[in-house]
């Protein structure tokens, strides 16, 4: 994936919620990590995922042969 995602002008986050304005009248964005309400978020790139750490199961099994996996059979 790529493009550009909403953030949180304040602090970056992707955690992020439109308002609808029922509660307090004020209708926008609000930031679920600083709790920063605002009328339109930022953008920025999304970040690239770190990738699989290679010590674990899940990676070790992905990168195995089927016969590996399956007892050869």
């Amino acid at each position: 994936m790529s493009g550009e995602i909403p953030v949180c002008p304040e602090c970056d986050s992707s955690r992020i919620f439109p308002r609808s304005g029922r509660h307090n009248g004020r209708k926008g964005w609000k930031c679920d990590d600083c709790v920063e309400m605002y009328d339109e978020p930022a953008y920025r790139e999304r970040y690239q995922q770190a990738g699989m750490d290679s010590g674990t199961l899940a990676y070790k099994l992905l990168h195995m042969d089927a016969s590996e996996v399956t007892g050869g059979d």
